[in-house]
């Protein structure tokens, strides 16, 4: 395991039930994995293993959140990359890889800033750019969503805060 706040996995091979899955259960932080392929690898945070009081947290300032991550994303993103946001879960698929790395650690950070004080660590400053905006595929029928950056797919999905984990 290395010190990156993230697994590196191979593509072809399952990232349940590993090393990193039972530390970051144990210590209750972020969940994050980099699936890499050849070329484009995924980056993937899952709220499993985190603490139950962080669940209101996420939900109650999920707009932020998932600004947060679309900005992370798009500083990463290339024309076959799409992002996929839920309280429960972020997805960024088809990143380069060594910008999926990049991308891992920034997610880590951001996820991090939602645990207790005593576990958070700082998040990175992000770059301010000059953004323009695209109309993209959203997961949300009749709705168009509008990002920065060229033709990606987007998919958010909006719960109700009221709603329980899923």
């Amino acid at each position: 395991m290395s010190d990156a706040p993230f697994d590196l996995v191979d593509a072809k091979e399952s990232f349940t039930d590993t090393d990193w899955f039972e530390t970051c259960r144990k210590t209750q932080t972020p969940y994050v994995v980099v699936r890499s392929g050849e070329a484009v690898a995924d980056v993937l945070w899952d709220f499993v293993t985190l603490p139950v009081c962080c669940d209101a947290k996420i939900r109650a300032s999920f707009a932020t959140l998932e600004r947060e991550a679309r900005a992370i994303f798009e500083r990463f993103a290339v024309a076959d990359s799409y992002l996929r946001v839920k309280p429960t879960m972020i997805c960024f698929d088809h990143l380069p890889v060594d910008d999926a790395k990049q991308a891992a650690d920034a997610l880590y950070a951001l996820i991090a800033s939602y645990l207790p004080s005593r576990q958070q660590i700082s998040p990175p400053s992000e770059p301010s750019s000059a953004m323009t905006t695209t109309k993209v595929h959203a997961i949300n029928p009749g709705k168009q969503t509008l990002v920065a950056g060229s033709d990606r797919k987007l998919w958010v999905e909006h719960n109700d805060p009221a709603s329980s984990a899923a």
